[in-house]
């Protein structure tokens, strides 16, 4: 971790510090989903034998009402407690894979239990390796995810891993922004637990050719108590929002006639607690002192709009760097 003195860190850090915080948004580049095959609501993979991993059984939510503003209880700049979540609405929330509760599956217009079962797990196992595979989230290759994707989007994925620039819009063109992983050496976690909350549904969306494809939404919040390594004075809480939307269909080239696509048009996340402006793809923790582990570098972006709470779900970002309520 690169340090730079302290009181210039916490000048450059005042416009992003958990008490007022501010949201990076991140969104997915655009990507052209191949055309569904004829056939596209063929009986397709009984979605039997899904891999999972060491993950735990899904289970219901933990008792909590997100939609409560939070009251929120700033980190301590001494280190932290025995609980980092206490204070927040996510000391209530399931811990990891737990919070991501698939519901559950019965016949939606022309797919069978089985299909729409098959689409829940796998969006389940998209959510768990995108935000809870430690490589990942350490900064590592993002395997996992990729592994998960149909051989066109895959290739998509990894050819854009580090890929330099802006789109139009002014958001990376990194396909790392897809997974949640901070900046390699920046952060450490603190425990071992993420708290997690959310909602998965699914739904039958007929397209104007007559054919058909299922859709799985989901919006979760991740949260993610972290350190900078070996300075536990400066630890804070990011909390990450991801809202995908993974269509199912008999997609041209994919190796089953039931397949997934993350698209890019109903795929984002805001990230509170970061710093704002950054475009290689990671998540930077805009820790109260030490700001970067890059010499020279500082946030370019300062928060803007109304604040939003970050612990609730569904929020509307209308800036680049939104600002929040705290983490």
């Amino acid at each position: 971790m690169f340090n730079l003195r302290r009181a210039a860190a916490i000048a450059a850090a005042a416009a992003c510090l958990a008490a007022t915080g501010c949201s990076a948004i991140k969104s997915m580049a655009a990507t052209q989903a191949p055309q569904p095959a004829t056939g596209a609501t063929s009986a397709g993979p009984s979605g039997a034998g899904l891999n999972l991993g060491n993950a735990p059984g899904a289970s219901t939510f933990a008792s909590g009402d997100a939609s409560v503003a939070a009251s929120v209880v700033p980190p301590n700049p001494l280190g932290p407690p025995a609980d980092p979540f206490a204070g927040t609405p996510a000391d209530h929330w399931a811990d990891g894979a737990a919070g991501i509760a698939a519901p559950a599956a019965a016949p939606i217009g022309p797919y069978t239990k089985t299909q729409v079962e098959y689409a829940y797990q796998t969006m389940r196992q998209l959510l768990i390796a995108g935000n809870l595979d430690k490589q990942t989230l350490l900064g590592g290759a993002p395997t996992a995810f990729a592994d998960l994707l149909i051989p066109s989007q895959k290739s998509w994925f990894l050819d854009g891993l580090g890929k330099k620039g802006v789109d139009k819009q002014g958001d990376s063109l990194d396909t790392r922004q897809w997974v949640m992983s901070f900046e390699p050496g920046s952060t450490q976690f603190i425990g071992s637990m993420i708290k997690v909350h959310g909602s998965m549904r699914g739904k039958a969306v007929k397209e104007k050719d007559g054919s058909y494809e299922f859709d799985v939404v989901v919006d979760y919040l991740f949260v993610y108590p972290i350190e900078p390594p070996h300075q536990p004075d400066d630890w804070m809480r990011i909390v990450s929002e991801v809202a995908w939307t993974v269509g199912f269909s008999n997609w041209q080239g994919a190796p089953s006639s039931f397949a997934p696509w993350l698209e890019s048009n109903g795929a984002s996340a805001g990230v509170s607690g970061t710093d704002c402006g950054e475009t290689d793809g990671y998540s930077h923790p805009d820790y109260p002192v030490t700001v970067t582990t890059t010499p020279g570098a500082q946030p370019s972006v300062s928060p803007s709009g109304t604040p939003v709470n970050p612990y609730v779900a569904g929020k509307s970002y209308k800036d680049t760097c939104q600002a929040t309520t705290g983490t």
